[in-house]
């Protein structure tokens, strides 16, 4: 029942057409609001046991703490795979049989992802007008794992470009956002390190979103955050003591990675996207065994 709406990046936290999802939602959801939270509530209680044992805890954290994204995934997965026969209480088939007929009246259901009032990174959902959070004991394990509010009152917005990922990273994290001096050959689509603690240094903005806003800007994102990060010399000479090369030459490389692949057309391949992740997934497998104190 996953909707792709044209006119947005990759999980935007944004309604398109409000006036056609509010009509839809007071339509056909707000009448068993309650029912569906249930049914939320239910699908997600069954997502629990499996996920926690296939990752017990992540970055030091037990679950479900940190793991907003594995749990949304898994929840889109099995809200997909839903058999209404399996639902044993009237209620719930009558709450998924309205959520059916919303999206296929042209109701929105979308997981995205953003910056949850300036505080965390956030995956949840649109649906229609409404804010639907299905990890919501992500970061307080005693919150009810599932929330559901207008859209409008949520505080989710996107990430406008690097530098506000850099400043969440720090928040949520406590993170250091590091500009990709390292692989400038991956910088144009990559150009962040994160050191978080309790994990290795990892090439990030690895997410659909983050790689399509640089793209849409002809990488002129990575290029902003390249020249306006730092990168301390203590943190670079502990990264880069193979490389034989200066801060200041290793940023003057990095930038212009980006203006060869912006004069290349990478921006508009989808192959230059593809090979870019799986040389960032190679990287950071490497980068695993690397310990950087910070």
């Amino acid at each position: 029942m996953n909707m792709i709406t044209a006119n947005l990046l990759p999980n935007e936290p944004k309604i398109t057409n409000l006036d056609l999802q509010a009509y839809l939602t007071h339509l056909h959801l707000q009448p068993i609001a309650q029912d569906l939270e249930r049914l939320f509530l239910i699908l997600r209680s069954r997502l629990d046991t499996p996920l926690a044992q296939k990752q017990p805890s992540k970055l030091g954290k037990p679950y479900p703490l940190g793991q907003c994204l594995e749990i949304s995934q898994a929840f889109a997965e099995k809200l997909a795979a839903v058999n209404v026969a399996d639902l044993k209480e009237p209620a719930m088939q009558n709450a998924f049989l309205a959520l059916q007929k919303f999206t296929k009246s042209g109701g929105e259901l979308r997981q995205v992802w953003g910056d949850l009032r300036g505080d965390y990174f956030q995956n949840a959902f649109i649906l229609g007008v409404w804010y639907v959070d299905v990890a919501n004991d992500t970061v307080n394990p005693n919150k009810p794992s599932v929330e559901i509010l207008p859209f409008a009152e949520s505080g989710l917005r996107p990430i406008q470009n690097f530098a506000h990922f850099a400043v969440i990273a720090k928040r949520y994290w406590k993170a250091v956002c590091l500009p990709n001096l390292i692989y400038p050959e991956l910088a144009p689509f990559f150009p962040l390190i994160v050191l978080q603690p309790n994990a290795a240094p990892q090439l990030h903005g690895m997410f659909d979103y983050m790689i399509a806003l640089t793209m849409g800007s002809e990488f002129r994102m990575s290029e902003e955050a390249l020249k306006a990060l730092p990168f301390p010399e203590h943190l670079y000479a502990a990264m880069a003591a193979q490389k034989g090369m200066d801060l200041g030459t290793a940023r003057e490389q990095s930038l212009a990675a980006c203006s060869q692949a912006r004069a290349l057309g990478h921006h508009l391949s989808e192959d230059a996207r593809h090979r870019a992740i799986q040389n960032a997934l190679q990287v950071n497998h490497s980068l695993k065994a690397l310990t950087v104190r910070f």
